[in-house]
């Protein structure tokens, strides 16, 4: 395993919680967390973590986000932004939906569900990622804030 991973897996960033690393997680853990149905969300998190440098325990517990509880939500949302992509208006899906629920079961729906997807775990790893360093202050900044009024 050291011959291909070398001295990645023993990289701080990988274990250690800070700004960067927990913010790089968050970017590559949750588009992989969005997409469902995906067998083996974990190892192609490791894996995502492991490229970037971002922390591993964060990507992988993401994975957990989605779950059997969490999917009535997370399949419905990545279907509405899917449709939405395609250039629907909201008042069209609710409407094709109430009147034609089977629809949801045919390849249409399907494309719908994996491109709503991607453009809600793009859209949710950004936002989570400018959240995350805009939010957490270094100690190292803040030190140096605090001697400048102190």
């Amino acid at each position: 395993m050291h011959r291909w991973f070398g001295d990645r897996l023993l990289d701080r960033a990988l274990w250690m919680p800070n700004r960067g690393s927990l913010a790089r997680a968050w970017l590559v853990g949750f588009p992989i967390t969005v997409v469902p149905f995906l067998p083996g969300q974990s190892v192609l998190a490791a894996a995502a973590a492991l490229i970037v440098r971002g922390n591993l325990l964060l990507c992988i517990a993401l994975q957990f986000l989605s779950n059997p509880f969490t999917a009535p939500v997370q399949l419905s949302a990545c279907y509405f932004a899917g449709e939405l992509a395609q250039g629907r208006t909201p008042s069209d899906v609710w409407r094709h939906v109430a009147e034609t629920p089977l629809d949801l079961l045919t390849g249409d729906a399907v494309v719908s569900l994996y491109l709503g997807a991607c453009v809600v775990g793009m859209l949710g790893g950004a936002v989570g990622y400018a959240l995350i360093l805009g939010i957490w202050r270094d100690s190292r900044s803040t030190r140096k804030r605090r001697s400048k009024f102190h």
